[in-house]
């Protein structure tokens, strides 16, 4: 083969580095936290007793660092499931064991407002991404040990939580019932998944908790909300709820490293 190609199958760049994030085996720990902003990723930091930038490509950017002496890694995932596909496997191919997404949503229920966190049980496939891994049927479902974790991690840091189900759309305008265009064709998605009792929409989760099933991996969903689409609020200074949801996170992996969950 010319040396100026490289397999095509599953690329390598420079050898060793995973295509996308470039980064190498043993440069991220098995527990990584995945937010969709890469900026999530330097504001992080702040939380960690030492930590790393590794690197930085696109829309995926890499810290590592120690918190209470256990390595954690964090990720950024960019929008929506395809590029959470490539995090989360590229992850999994670095032996990543266990994944947890950090992110913002848009509550679709009264009663939960701006700042509350939902730990999502599982997800409505929406987003498209998962069907070239599983069946519609196959369900988006969150480790319960990590649920438990997040759970445990909220009520000590007191912080205002809801459990439930969401709803994984590939669409922020359209697909989450806001009409942008002269005709949508689909279905009113807001009060559809309101009427199931849905939590919220979001673009990632499904992604991330069925190929971690598929794959044997363990996952989870932490969100802060940041939108109520039902009162039609939306938090401008969303900052401090972003430290917040970091803290719980980082929190909830603490006790899973310290009860052996992920060996």
């Amino acid at each position: 083969m010319n040396s100026r190609f490289i397999q095509a199958d599953f690329p390598l760049y420079e050898g060793t580095k995973v295509p996308h994030l470039r980064i190498s085996e043993g440069e991220t720990a098995p527990y990584v936290l995945l937010p969709g902003d890469p900026a999530r990723v330097e504001l992080i930091r702040e939380l960690f007793d030492s930590y790393d930038i590794i690197s930085s490509n696109r829309e995926f950017k890499v810290g590592t660092g120690e918190y209470k002496g256990n390595p954690i890694s964090v990720c950024s995932t960019g929008i929506g499931g395809p590029s959470t596909e490539i995090a989360v496997l590229e992850l999994l191919r670095l032996k990543a064991k266990c994944l947890l997404r950090i992110g913002g949503t848009g509550a679709i229920q009264e009663g939960i407002d701006c700042g509350d966190m939902i730990i999502n049980t599982g997800s409505v496939r929406l987003g498209g991404t998962t069907g070239h891994y599983a069946r519609p049927e196959f369900p988006a479902l969150a480790n319960h040990y990590v649920t438990q974790a997040l759970i445990e991690a909220c009520e000590e840091l007191g912080y205002r939580y809801h459990i439930g189900i969401g709803a994984t759309t590939s669409s922020f305008y359209h697909g989450q019932g806001r009409d942008v265009a002269p005709y949508n064709y689909s279905t009113d998605i807001i009060n559809e998944m309101k009427s199931l009792g849905v939590l919220n929409l979001e673009m990632e989760s499904e992604t991330l908790l069925t190929i971690a099933s598929v794959m044997g991996a363990y996952a989870g969903t932490l969100l802060v909300v940041h939108a109520n689409r039902i009162t039609n609020q939306w938090l401008v200074d969303y900052e401090e709820s972003q430290i917040k949801l970091c803290r719980a996170a980082l929190l909830a992996v603490d006790k899973l490293i310290t009860r052996g969950v992920v060996s």
